[in-house]
């Protein structure tokens, strides 16, 4: 009976191993026939791990008890607080939460178990931390009650969102009574022309495929992408450009800039706005750079061996007003940490889209807020000198004088033509009187926009070597009789 006993124990051993040798050879079968070639992950299957109990209803109550009160109750931080935290005033969230909460993955769904999922602020809130924070996707969890997956799927439909839906209204050029209101002030603080502070910087990329490192390797042996934009004193964006290769630099990354490509092609600045420097009627606005752009008579630069008091005034006015730009750069990474980090993602969509979410944002919060900066305060209470007073300086100029100049102003004021126009940018001529020729040798109103005549005349008057040391010699003239009488000897050093 032992003998029979132990014969059926291995025999069934013997059925078991050669069910397992079996089972092994068809699954080295498969992979050979390349049908599978690992087990798949996911799915029901007996033995897999259950989803994890995150308590959705928690993370939103704890976040609507903090920030907006609940059951009557005050919330537990203040106004001060939900800024600092979401680095946006509550208007802004108002209108990001508004926009996402219709949104068919935004809202709250129930999974095949038959279990409510997370709510639609949970997942705004975790992807405004993943931006605000530049922390990782995991970090949010213990808070927003969110796996990594969704919320690195939440930050990437949020960016998708808010650049499809908001880059036309805050990344687009200035209108024209905007661009009035810029020049204004521009003018009042001493630089008349002017219509912003243009600059660049680079945004590391420690995720860069191997493939494009030689591509993206800038000057610092890192990879990264080149940011430019154009802003003006509030730190408002009016143009911004993103996705160059880091082996660009300040003055090459124009060749594929499309605010330059829009200069050369005579679609902008607006000619029509003229202004008056040094007894000097011009037409082509410029912007403030430092050494590191080209001499195009579109940017006023510091001179760089600065000798005579006259311009080291100059120098110190034109960088305090091209400080604008680099102020932007450390406002901006500062209210949202994401732009600070070096970036984690693997394609330059992604950056693109990201970098874009991050103007917009700004640009949002800026608009909520400017009413409250110093330097809005000051001309309120500056006597005859505020905000309103000099946006209907600016209405009054283009609409009763017929192209006359502002000397009220005294020269600081510009002046809009409102002859006939030509296409494009190209106003009428400008008179004989203000630049010593005469009307009927220039032909921009009969140009054809979008012409080779149309655009090479463009070109050439944006790139302009000597008009760029002209506006250099008036510019130091003009800031020289504004403000130098008003400077110590020992000022200047």
């Amino acid at each position: 009976m032992l003998l029979d006993g132990q014969f059926d124990e291995d025999l069934d051993l013997a059925v078991v191993l050669g069910a397992a040798a079996g089972l092994s050879l068809r699954r080295a079968l498969r992979v050979v026939r390349g049908r599978v070639d690992k087990r798949p992950i996911g799915g029901s299957r007996r033995g897999w791990r259950p989803n994890r109990n995150r308590g959705f209803d928690e993370g939103a109550h704890a976040i609507l008890r903090d920030y907006f009160g609940v059951g009557g109750k005050p919330p537990v931080y203040s106004e001060l607080d939900f800024e600092k935290r979401f680095r946006m005033p509550r208007a802004v969230f108002q209108r990001l939460y508004a926009a996402v909460c219709n949104e068919p993955w935004w809202k709250r769904s129930v999974n095949a178990t038959g279990r409510l999922q997370s709510h639609s602020i949970q997942k705004l809130v975790a992807a405004l931390r993943v931006l605000g924070y530049g922390e990782a996707y995991d970090r949010p969890d213990e808070y927003c009650r969110l796996s990594r997956s969704t919320i690195c799927e939440a930050t990437r439909r949020l960016t998708d969102l808010i650049v499809e839906k908001w880059e036309p209204t805050y990344l687009r050029r200035p209108t024209e009574d905007e661009l009035k209101h810029i020049l204004a002030r521009n003018a009042a603080r001493g630089m008349p022309g002017c219509i912003g502070a243009i600059d660049c910087t680079h945004w590391q990329w420690i995720k860069c495929p191997k493939a494009l490192a030689g591509q993206y390797h800038d000057r610092k042996g890192k990879r990264s992408v080149v940011i430019e934009s154009v802003c003006d004193e509030d730190t408002y964006i009016w143009h911004f450009f993103i996705g160059a290769p880091g082996s660009y630099n300040d003055k090459n990354v124009l060749a594929s800039s499309p605010l330059m490509l829009d200069v050369n092609a005579g679609l902008w600045p607006p000619r029509n706005l003229s202004y008056t420097l040094n007894g000097r009627t011009r037409r082509l606005l410029y912007y403030t750079a430092d050494q590191g752009y080209p001499r195009y008579p579109i940017f006023a630069m510091p001179h760089p061996a600065p000798d005579t008091r006259k311009l080291l005034v100059y120098n110190r006015l034109q960088e305090a007003v091209r400080k604008d730009a680099e102020r932007l750069y450390a406002v901006m990474p500062s209210r949202f940490n994401i732009v600070l980090r070096p970036a984690r993602f693997t394609t330059v969509e992604r950056m693109i889209n990201t970098g874009k979410t991050v103007a917009i944002l700004h640009n949002m919060a800026i608009e909520c807020t400017r009413a409250g900066f110093l330097a809005h305060r000051r001309m309120q209470a500056a006597p005859g000198g505020p905000t309103d007073e000099m946006d209907r300086q600016a209405d009054g100029n283009a609409s009763g004088r017929d192209g006359a100049r502002d000397e009220d102003a005294g020269g600081h004021g510009f002046f809009v033509n409102d002859g006939p126009r030509g296409p494009g940018v190209w106003g009428p001529p400008v008179p004989a009187d203000d630049q010593g020729r005469d009307p009927s040798d220039h032909d921009g109103p009969e140009l054809i926009a979008g012409s080779l005549r149309y655009t090479d005349g463009a070109e050439c008057e944006a790139k302009d070597k000597d008009a760029h040391f002209d506006l250099m010699r008036d510019l130091s003239e003009h800031v020289w009789k504004d403000r130098g009488r008003f400077l110590s000897p020992y000022v200047c050093g």
